[in-house]
C-alpha cells in the first residue's frame, strides 16, 4: 500500500510540474520570441535569443518525457479498474508525447537553418524565411494533434477515476469535460481554421486549472484504493 501511495503522490507532483513547465514555456518564452504574422521579426528574435529558444526546446522535451512517466503511473493506478481502457489511455498519452517530440525536432531544424548547418548560406533570404516559417507553423499546428491525443487519453483516464470513485466525482467529471473540450477544439481548428483565440485560451486555461487541481489532490489527499476493490472487483 505504501508503494501505491508513492505512485499516487508522484503522479500528482508530475501533473503540477508538467502544467507549470507548459505555462512557463508558452507565456514567458514562446510568446516573447514567436510573433504571429511576422516571420521576419520572429527570425530576428530567435537569432538574437538562441539560448532562450534552446531553453524552450529543452523545456518541451522534458515536459513530454514527464508526460510518458505520468501516463505510466496513471496506468498503474487505474489498471485494476479496467486494464484495457487504462492501456488504451496510456497509448494515446504516449502518442501525445511522441507527437510533442516531433514538434521539438522542428525547433532543432529551425536552429539548423539559422546556423547554416543545412547549407542555408546558399538559400535566399526569402526562401529561408519561408522554410523557417513553414517549420514554425508545423510546430504550432502540431499542438492540435497533441490536443486530440490528450483529449482521448485524458478522458479515458478520468472516466476510470470516475468509475472507481478513487477521487471525488466532481473532479472526475470536470476532467472528462476538460479533456473532451480539448478533443473538440482540436477537430474544430483542423476543420475550420481561424477560430477566435479567446476560445483556445479558455480551453487551455480550464485545462491548466484542472491539472493543477487534480495534481494537488493526488499529492495531498491521495486516493482510496479500497474503493477500487469494492466498486470494481476486476478488469472488464
Amino acid at each position: 500500500m505504501n508503494s501505491q501511495k508513492k505512485i499516487v503522490k508522484a503522479a500528482g507532483l508530475l501533473y503540477i510540474i508538467i502544467i507549470v513547465l507548459g505555462v512557463l514555456n508558452s507565456v514567458f518564452i514562446d510568446a516573447r520570441l514567436i510573433i504571429p504574422g511576422d516571420i521576419n521579426q520572429t527570425i530576428n528574435n530567435i537569432t538574437a535569443n538562441q539560448f532562450l529558444f534552446r531553453l524552450s526546446i529543452a523545456g518541451s522535451l522534458i515536459l513530454y518525457i514527464l508526460v510518458i512517466i505520468l501516463s505510466v503511473l496513471l496506468y498503474l493506478i487505474l489498471k485494476n479498474v479496467n486494464k484495457n481502457l487504462a492501456l488504451t489511455a496510456l497509448i494515446f498519452r504516449t502518442g501525445e508525447a511522441l507527437m510533442g517530440v516531433a514538434t521539438v525536432l522542428a525547433g532543432f531544424v529551425v536552429l539548423g537553418f539559422l546556423n547554416n548547418r543545412f547549407s542555408a548560406a546558399n538559400i535566399g533570404s526569402a526562401q529561408l524565411s519561408t522554410a523557417i516559417g513553414a517549420l514554425l507553423s508545423a510546430r504550432a499546428d502540431g499542438l492540435y494533434i497533441i490536443l486530440a491525443l490528450i483529449g482521448v487519453g485524458g478522458t479515458l483516464f478520468l472516466y476510470l477515476f470516475y468509475k472507481s470513485s478513487l477521487i471525488p466525482a466532481v473532479i472526475s467529471v470536470w476532467g472528462m469535460l476538460t479533456y473532451l473540450s480539448m478533443l473538440v477544439l482540436s477537430l474544430i481548428v483542423i476543420l475550420f481554421p481561424g477560430l477566435p483565440k479567446i476560445i483556445e485560451l479558455l480551453v487551455f486555461g480550464s485545462g491548466a486549472l484542472f491539472e493543477l487541481t487534480i495534481g494537488f489532490w493526488l499529492l495531498i489527499k491521495g486516493v482510496n484504493f479500497q474503493k477500487t476493490s469494492s466498486n470494481n472487483p476486476g478488469p472488464e
